[in-house]
């Protein structure tokens, strides 16, 4: 389908923004979404002389998070009205951008020296330093095993918090070495052991990964914000509209999928128990009812050696497409199912 309404949820530089316009002529209105202002001036300048042309999309840029997309789009005029239940295309590409990961300033990286910060939102009020120097034993420890998956977590919290004993933990090269430290006094850390991060090449990932994970999904409260973004932004697409989401770890590839499931009438993890039990085919008959549209990727799309090769970051991206349909039950197909199904388990 044509494709005259795109946000992007996260547009970063602005590249993802740059491919849409060159590559959809028709397109009429572009929305970029992200919390960071200089994202914002580096997309405008990027994205100028797309603009300039008679046939050329109106381009709003939104300041604020993707888990407020309703609020935001709700408040966007555009030719034709509000934006929500118009848009046919929406793009979420999760985590850290590569903007923000070689900026040394904003402290996301362990492989430069600089303040340990990892707001995504230079505005915000928790910064990683403050975590790392302030927050108790027992909250590093969650932390790091709950959004890092760091099996010695409990090694990690407790090196850092040895360390700041002796003087703040100020810089990212400081907070390496502690957890460095951490790793060769046999701390049996998963980062030693584990494939790059989705990569599958055998290389050991570098100690501090995990760690540095689990602050900045701590900091920017990046899971949280993903729950609260996913139905939201399902709820604005128009009929045969698709949202793409391309995830970097198992926490958000787990937060996707089980939305898509939700929002497609499948059963989630957590409901095949009661899937299972005497009454499964009214559990299911009211999943059908909810449905809001269907899976395009049943199972992740991941990049190709070539585009491995040509950006080593996305050795770990894995991408899920849902569209949305014109209402429950539209061509009837959802009651016929139902039937099929108590049918089966009867």
């Amino acid at each position: 389908m044509p494709i005259k309404v795109y946000v992007d949820c996260t547009l970063g530089a602005g590249g993802h923004m740059e491919g849409m316009m060159q590559q959809h002529p028709e397109l009429q209105t572009a929305v970029g979404i992200d919390v960071d202002p200089v994202a914002h001036s580096i997309a405008a300048e990027r994205l100028a002389p797309l603009l300039g042309r008679p046939s050329g999309p109106t381009l709003h840029q939104l300041r604020g998070n993707y888990s407020d997309v309703l609020s935001l789009l709700s408040g966007c005029a555009a030719a034709g009205g509000p934006l929500v239940g118009r848009v046919d295309a929406m793009l979420m590409d999760l985590g850290v951008s590569s903007m923000q990961l070689d900026s040394a300033g904003r402290g996301f990286s362990f492989m430069a020296d600089g303040p340990i910060d990892m707001r995504m939102d230079p505005g915000a009020a928790l910064s990683a330093e403050e975590l790392v120097n302030a927050a108790p034993e027992a909250e590093l420890c969650r932390i790091l095993r709950d959004y890092g998956e760091e099996k010695a977590w409990r090694a990690v919290a407790r090196r850092i918090v040895t360390a700041r004993e002796a003087g703040p933990i100020t810089t990212t090269q400081q907070l390496v070495q502690v957890v460095g430290q951490t790793q060769l006094r046999g701390g049996n850390s998963s980062s030693s052991s584990s494939k790059r991060r989705g990569g599958g090449s055998g290389r050991g990932i570098h100690p501090a990964t995990r760690t540095f994970q689990a602050l900045r999904i701590a900091v920017n409260n990046e899971i949280v914000r993903l729950e609260q973004a996913l139905p939201a932004a399902i709820s604005c697409l128009s009929p045969g509209g698709r949202l793409a989401v391309i995830s970097f770890h198992s926490l958000e590839d787990r937060a996707v999928k089980h939305a898509f499931m939700a929002a497609a009438g499948r059963p989630t993890p957590e409901q095949e128990a009661l899937v299972s039990g005497p009454d499964g085919w009214r559990v299911l008959d009211s999943l059908a009812a909810a449905a809001q549209g269907r899976l395009i990727t049943r199972k992740p799309l991941l990049a190709g050696p070539e585009e491995v090769a040509a950006n080593p970051r996305s050795r770990s991206a894995k991408l899920r497409v849902f569209e949305r349909a014109g209402g429950p039950a539209a061509d009837g197909s959802s009651s016929k199912g139902s039937k099929r199904r108590r049918h089966a388990m009867e």
